[in-house]
């Protein structure tokens, strides 16, 4: 008997996917869509062309995210603070492109970083 309650638990568990997918997998169907990254920056004139080649020449990556590269870490130095001081020299090159970080500055982390005002 034990046997044949637990086969209908895992047959009634695998049938329904314990919520797996739908709503689940989607996340929440009435929040709205995250901005890219590259949506966050302005500047007066700009075009999506001009930013997108501007996103570029400062080592963004074409998709409008950005990511730091392995390659470009000194050795003695460890993943956070490469990634760190390439994502300031990043937002640092937008900077003097003339772009404005326009997301939110308000925490402690944010204001940490050059796109909100540190040096």
């Amino acid at each position: 008997m034990r046997t044949s309650v637990y086969f209908l638990l895992f047959l009634s568990l695998t049938q329904t996917g314990c919520g797996i997918g739908g709503h689940w997998m989607n996340g929440n169907p009435f929040r709205e869509p995250v901005k890219p990254y590259i949506d966050y920056w302005e500047k007066e004139g700009m075009t999506e062309e001009s930013r997108l080649n501007d996103w570029a020449a400062c080592e963004g990556s074409e998709n409008g995210t950005f990511s730091w590269k392995v390659k470009q870490q000194f050795p003695d130095e460890t993943d956070e603070a490469a990634r760190m001081r390439q994502e300031h020299a990043f937002q640092r090159c937008l900077i003097r492109s003339g772009y404005r970080y326009m997301g939110n500055c308000s925490s402690e982390y944010m204001k940490a970083r050059p796109l909100c005002g540190a040096p």
